[in-house]
């Protein structure tokens, strides 16, 4: 059974960083108030400017790229490129920032960031947010789907790992903007990341709370979260989103 207390104790780390003294302050840009301060600035974009950018159609030429090429035409992902649809514009737009920045690493990203100045992140935070997209994600990596649920939904404590659901809420449908819905996300994305945060590649989440929970993960364990993730529903538009029977079962237990 999930501990009671973890995801509000978790939860606290992370949304105090920022009032817990000079030595938390300095945990930017990894730090939660990061993404609610970029919702604030999405929620006054201009989402028009989005869309050129993710169809390609810049008049002016300037960005020789779609984010649809990468990202699909419904925000839907694929393997190693991460499902964007539904999940919280101030998560968006901090991680457009973090790449910019150099906070987050990867090749490409960092090529698109380069040129996108900060309204144009705002306007694609506050697109993807809004935009509803199929199931697309599926199990892929081999992984032991009974373990997976379990580290999920329950966690393992003898290594100090809470679950997933602890943080990402009860469905895996995200809370607020700093933590985004992980079901329905791609197995392979799930499990680069992860691998990533335990490498210490990737290096931006809200008071290193990823990188810890990544430390004491092993390989196998990676795959099993991971696939069993991609099995479940994505988040659902605002009015529809009842818990899976997956994450209802843990209260009765």
């Amino acid at each position: 059974m999930t501990r009671p207390n973890a995801r509000p104790a978790l939860l606290a780390l992370a949304l105090g960083a920022a009032a817990a003294g000079p030595v938390a302050a300095q945990e930017a840009p990894g730090a939660a108030q990061a993404a609610e301060h970029y919702a604030g600035i999405a929620a006054d974009a201009d989402v028009s400017l989005a869309e050129p950018l993710v169809q390609g159609t810049s008049e002016s030429g300037d960005n020789p790229w779609a984010c649809a090429s990468c990202h699909g035409a419904q925000g839907e992902g694929a393997e190693t490129v991460p499902r964007l649809a539904g999940l919280p514009a101030g998560y968006i737009v901090k991680q457009l920032h973090d790449y910019a920045s150099g906070a987050r690493k990867n090749e490409n990203m960092q090529y698109v960031v380069a040129r996108l100045d900060d309204n144009e992140m705002a306007a694609l935070g506050a697109y993807y947010s809004e935009l509803v997209a199929p199931a697309s994600a599926a199990p892929s990596l081999g992984g032991d789907m009974a373990l997976g649920r379990k580290l999920a939904l329950e966690g393992a404590w003898g290594v100090d790992m809470p679950s997933c659901f602890s943080c990402h809420g009860p469905a895996g449908w995200g809370v607020e903007q700093a933590f985004p819905p992980i079901a329905g996300q791609h197995a392979a994305y799930i499990n680069t990341q992860l691998a990533n945060w335990k490498s210490g590649r990737r290096a931006n989440a809200p008071v290193r709370l990823m990188h810890a929970v990544a430390a004491v993960m092993s390989s196998d364990d990676m795959a099993a979260v991971s696939d069993y993730l991609a099995s479940l529903p994505p988040v659902q538009p605002a009015g529809e989103q009842a818990i899976p029977v997956s994450a209802r079962e843990t209260e009765d237990e």
